[in-house]
């Protein structure tokens, strides 16, 4: 029975969430990215999956969950697979990395795969492509304690548990009075909360992403990316794609062992991915450099132009 009366609650402005066209039979929404391997994976009916080594080191726990046999491969220098040819019940995950990938590079993946799995989780705003398994993440681009989608053609409806995160989501409301550095190790412990479950998104993540301004929010990141690279491209070693208008963050690749620390000590926070690349894909050069070197620049909905020229000066200023 609906309540009436009483305090008022939480004020949240009511749209849309961004997939709200999709049909409801093409969409499932989950607590996290790793969900939606792990659905994707069943929905498929898969025995064997391919996996890069550039990629999160549990982001093969779903697969190995279900039993199923998980293989390594290599990129090619366009972050493409490398020799990579699929059998019957296999699959391939493939990751959208930083969001840069062009149409002619999801084509081109496209073509090769019969079963693919896309990580769209660095890139939220890159539309699903048809008859592919299309995977993203909402925590990495707007402030909700979990939530992500999978979307493909005809999903298989999978009983879940519904999550909860209002007690997890004091962390977020802590960070307008304290910043974000203050609670990190707060949401560090949700990200650990997160991955213990596959089970759908919380209503409280669905109702904040129903007010999110989404055709705002990608134009102010795509404006902070293009100021980013006319101060930055210079000394850009990574062809960063500005047609793509879905980037996480600003990828900046410098090859110098201190720079990120020394934006750390200027207070600009660039996420360590992967450490554990390097070794475990025996030090290959393409994926040790990125895993070493990249630095992921904020662009998001937080900061605006100027905040851009601060950060590129500082990056500048702490060049060897």
């Amino acid at each position: 029975m609906k309540e009436y009366g009483g305090f008022i609650q939480l004020e949240l402005p009511k749209q849309k969430e961004y997939f709200d066209t999709v049909e409801e039979k093409d969409i499932l929404r989950l607590n996290c990215g790793r969900s939606t391997f792990y659905c994707a994976a069943k929905d498929a009916k898969i025995k064997k999956i391919y996996m890069p080594y550039l990629n999160c080191l549990d982001s093969p726990t779903p697969f190995l969950d279900l039993g199923i046999q998980v293989e390594y491969y290599y990129l090619e220098e366009d972050l493409t697979p490398k020799d990579v040819f699929l059998k019957e019940n296999e699959a391939i995950l493939w990751v959208n990395y930083y969001g840069n990938a062009s149409e002619n590079i999801k084509q081109k993946v496209l073509n090769q795969y019969k079963t693919l799995i896309i990580d769209n989780c660095h890139a939220f705003f890159s539309p699903p492509i048809k008859n592919v398994y299309n995977c993203y993440s909402t925590r990495k681009f707007f402030g909700v304690a979990d939530g992500a989608y999978l979307i493909k053609d005809n999903l298989e409806k999978i009983e879940l548990s519904e999550s909860n995160s209002a007690d997890a989501t004091l962390f977020l409301l802590k960070t307008i009075e304290l910043g974000t550095n203050a609670v990190y190790q707060e949401n560090l412990k949700n990200e650990v909360r997160v991955a213990k479950t596959v089970s759908k998104m919380s209503p409280l993540t669905r109702r904040i992403l129903s007010s999110i301004n989404y055709e705002t929010v990608r134009e102010i990141r795509y404006r902070n990316l293009l100021m980013l690279h006319k101060n930055l491209n210079d000394i850009n070693e990574f062809k960063v794609n500005l047609e793509s208008k879905t980037h996480m963050y600003y990828p900046l690749l410098v090859s110098q062992e201190s720079l990120r620390s020394r934006l750390v000590a200027n207070k600009i926070y660039t996420p360590t991915w992967w450490k554990h690349v390097p070794e475990q894909c025996h030090y290959r050069k393409l994926e040790t450099k990125l895993s070493n070197y990249m630095l992921m620049i904020p662009i998001d909905q937080r900061y605006d132009e100027n905040d851009m020229i601060d950060i590129a000066t500082i990056i500048r200023n702490n060049l060897e």
